[in-house]
C-alpha cells in the first residue's frame, strides 16, 4: 500500500490515517455516483457501478498525471485531486455515451 500511495503522490501515512483517507474517497465516490445516477436516470449504471467507474477513472487519471510529471499551480496535492476527480467524471461520461451508442 505504501508503494501505491507514493506512486500516486500521497505522503507516507500510518494505517489509521490511510483507512480514514480511503473511507473519505469511497464516500465521495458514492456521493458523486448517486448524483450522477439521479441525473442520468435509466442512462446510468446504478450507484454502485457509477462509483466503481469513478474510482477507476480517478485512479488511472492520477496515475497518468503523476507519470507525466506536470506541475501546475502552487499546490500539487490540490492539482492531483482535481485531475483525479475530473478523470473519474470523464470516464463515467465516456462510459455513459458508449452505453447509449452501442
Amino acid at each position: 500500500m505504501r508503494a501505491l500511495s507514493l506512486m500516486l503522490g500521497l505522503p507516507d501515512m500510518a494505517t489509521p490515517q490511510m483507512l480514514v483517507l480511503i473511507a473519505i474517497i469511497v464516500t465521495a465516490a458514492f456521493a458523486l455516483a448517486w448524483i450522477a445516477d439521479a441525473i442520468l436516470g435509466d442512462g446510468g449504471f446504478g450507484v454502485f457501478f457509477n462509483a466503481v467507474i469513478l474510482l477507476i477513472g480517478a485512479f488511472v487519471g492520477a496515475l497518468v498525471w503523476k507519470r507525466l510529471g506536470y506541475a501546475i499551480g502552487t499546490s500539487p496535492q490540490a492539482t492531483a485531486a482535481i485531475v483525479a476527480t475530473s478523470a473519474g467524471m470523464a470516464l463515467l461520461l465516456i462510459s455513459g455515451v458508449l452505453r447509449r451508442w452501442v
